[in-house]
């Protein structure tokens, strides 16, 4: 890691782009398992971070790949962040924590996770942005 990557706790965005698609995967498998869901749709945050993680390590190995799958990943992080808001229905009509409570809880942490994500690859790409017009203006 060189000080031209942006970085959060030490880590760049291919390694946080792995460790939050294996986070996905992991919540997937727990939610399902603790709520005895046979329904697929269960799995929908396994699903999001398997890309997540592959791009994460396609960028990890190949460098040159980086830009284009980080964006990839961007698209991902909205399709997450934007698909876990659904939760604010039982917000608004106070079902959250008693209606479909492994349900909520996992869009609840959609939303917050993929907005954290978003917020650190948006974050990153301005950084990176800024680092070139340094650099073209010395």
């Amino acid at each position: 890691m060189s000080k031209n990557e942006y970085q959060v706790f030490g880590l760049n965005s291919d390694k946080i782009s792995i460790i939050y698609g294996i986070l996905l995967v992991v919540f997937a498998i727990f939610v399902s398992a603790a709520s005895g869901s046979r329904s697929f749709t269960s799995y929908i945050p396994a699903m999001l971070g398997l890309p997540i993680l592959i791009f994460g390590l396609v960028a990890f190995v190949a460098p040159s790949k980086q830009k284009l799958v980080m964006h990839l990943n961007v698209m991902i992080g909205l399709i997450i962040f934007l698909g876990g808001l659904t939760v604010i229905g039982s917000i608004v009509s106070g079902t959250l924590l008693t209606s479909n409570f492994w349900a909520n809880l996992s869009k609840l942490f959609l939303s917050i996770s993929g907005g954290l994500y978003l917020t650190f690859c948006i974050k990153s790409f301005i950084f990176i942005r800024k680092q070139k017009k340094s650099k073209a203006s010395l």
